[in-house]
């Protein structure tokens, strides 16, 4: 049951590190930075702030002028969301395009001169290269973008949580049915050994009852005696040399003072 609870913490944690990865990673490209290697074409849409354009209102520029990279308009359509109207396009580039950055300006004819929309066109030289140089760290060890491994890595977290849950609801609900309750913790003072326990819902005044501890493999250790009970949890007292560890099992019936 520990050992699932374990693993359910490495997934979990390696779930939220793929998704800190990807946001950091998204968060420093931006959405105006468009990558491609030669040969690609890449969709990109954006915002028309005319409402109903022509083909001939939208100009393209891209700086440094290359004949090697190129936008082409694809046509407008609306918005899902407001019903305004957009633009689609595609960027390509030639298989021997140079690798390099360049700008690419989007205007319309009529708009002021801050509806204007940039981006960024890195052509890389190679896969090999895009990969050595993107800020996602998993990504670059292992080619995929974060959220795959990341929603990989959550799924089976909480797979192994809920594993670990139920079973640990029944591992506990078992050991109340015998009457006994797992240390889960112990500490020594300066006279004794602390041994904390689950009290299993049981009312009862507990403090100087004698109870037997046993390992967990039904071994008996000797007896503690309570000494009080908060929230739920019982403090009971043995002996420094008392071989108990957490996962000893204390007997909960009832003992003479």
């Amino acid at each position: 049951m520990r050992s699932c609870g374990r693993v359910s913490a490495v997934f979990i944690v390696a779930a939220i590190f793929c998704l800190a990865d990807g946001l950091y990673s998204s968060v420093r490209v931006g959405a105006d930075v468009l990558e491609l290697l030669p040969g690609q074409t890449l969709m990109i849409s954006g915002p028309s702030p005319l409402k109903n354009p022509l083909d001939s209102d939208l100009a393209a520029q891209i700086t440094p002028p290359r004949d090697d990279v190129r936008f082409v308009l694809e046509g407008f359509f609306a918005s899902y969301w407001f019903g305004s109207a957009m633009w689609r396009g595609a960027v390509q580039a030639d298989a021997g395009a140079e690798p390099g950055r360049r700008e690419l300006l989007i205007r319309f004819r009529g708009a002021p001169a801050k509806s204007a929309q940039k981006f960024l066109v890195i052509v890389w030289e190679s896969e090999d290269v895009k990969r050595a140089e993107d800020p996602s760290t998993v990504r670059r060890f292992t080619g995929v973008a974060p959220a795959m491994p990341g929603l990989v890595c959550g799924v089976a977290g909480l797979l192994f949580g809920g594993f670990t849950f139920f079973w640990g609801r029944r591992y506990l609900r078992n050991l109340s049915e015998l009457g006994c309750s797992e240390v889960f913790r112990t500490a020594v003072t300066e006279n004794d050994r602390r041994v904390f326990c689950l009290a299993n819902d049981r009312k009862s005044r507990w403090e100087g009852v004698s109870c037997r501890v046993f390992t967990p493999e039904g071994e008996e250790i000797g007896r503690a005696v309570a000494q009080k009970t908060a929230k739920g949890i019982l403090e009971f007292s043995m002996s420094k040399d008392a071989p108990v560890n957490t996962g000893c099992l204390v007997e909960l019936r009832r003992q003479a003072k």
